[in-house]
């Protein structure tokens, strides 16, 4: 995973380059109607969106799904403008080169991501907002048997009006960056909410949080429900447990009902739900 993501860092560094030099196309390209992610003839100038450009979901709330392997995209989003929805089923494969966008620029963006479906998003995934004053709403659900890889920051609710709620059946593995709820800095507060539900059998594998504790802000939650669990590579006891006083942890929805470990063979920290 994480060869796969230093690939993905040099792929995006040539990408932005050959951008600036204009010896790429690099263009936004936006998804007509309902259909098939792999369906030419929807896209705006009928192509599929590759690893110079953007693909904008936004079109009168409409659905687009993905069973197979996606060319390479430089950036997706997700509503922009107007509300959209992207189902990933089985067999599905989508390579983000630069940014994931759940919910985008006053407009609502759902994601699914079903069991045998894989996203690999090289820089920051981004759910309820990017840091605007706008209305943003996301939702990002990942089944069971699916897996999110992203390469830096978590930033879920960064706008001053952003709702997040994100809800992780399978695998959310970050390799890289921090965590933020509700902030887009994890120190400073953003206005907006998130909730992340970490569910029975999933996993919210972290790589940092911040340890002030301001990397969920008020009004947002991590909560773990069941056999859930989230980690942190390192000795993080200290800090989860004051996430955990704060008021920012639950376990099965109650507040402050979390179990703290340091796996001191793995040299990691398990959160989960008190049994």
């Amino acid at each position: 995973m994480k060869a796969r993501s230093f690939t993905f860092s040099g792929i995006l560094k040539l990408v932005v380059l050959a951008c600036i030099a204009g010896s790429a196309n690099c263009a936004d390209i936006r998804y007509m109607g309902s259909g098939s992610w792999t369906t030419a003839s929807n896209w705006v100038g009928g192509v599929l969106p590759s690893s110079g450009d953007t693909a904008i979901l936004n079109w009168a709330g409409n659905t687009v799904t993905l069973g197979s392997t996606a060319p390479d995209v430089l950036n997706v989003r997700i509503g922009q403008d107007e509300d959209s929805n992207l189902e990933v089923s089985s067999g599905g494969t989508l390579n983000v080169l630069n940014r994931l966008y759940v919910g985008h620029n006053n407009s609502a963006g759902t994601m699914t991501v079903a069991a045998g479906a894989t996203i690999n998003v090289a820089d920051i995934l981004w759910v309820g907002g990017n840091g605007s004053a706008a209305q943003v709403t996301g939702d990002l659900t990942i089944d069971a048997g699916a897996v999110i890889n992203v390469g830096s920051h978590l930033w879920f609710s960064a706008g001053a009006a952003g709702v997040a709620t994100v809800n992780i059946n399978g695998t959310l593995n970050q390799t890289g960056g921090i965590l933020g709820l509700g902030t887009i800095d994890a120190v400073n507060p953003s206005g907006g909410v998130a909730t992340v539900n970490v569910n029975d059998g999933g996993a919210l594998n972290l790589f940092n949080i911040h340890a002030s504790g301001t990397s969920i802000q008020p009004g947002s939650l991590l909560n773990i429900n069941g056999t859930g669990q989230v980690t942190l590579p390192g000795d993080f006891v200290g800090v989860m447990r004051d996430y955990s006083t704060a008021g920012y942890l639950a376990g099965n929805g109650i507040v402050g009902d979390v179990d703290v470990i340091y796996n001191t063979g793995t040299d990691q920290t398990i959160v989960t739900a008190s049994t």
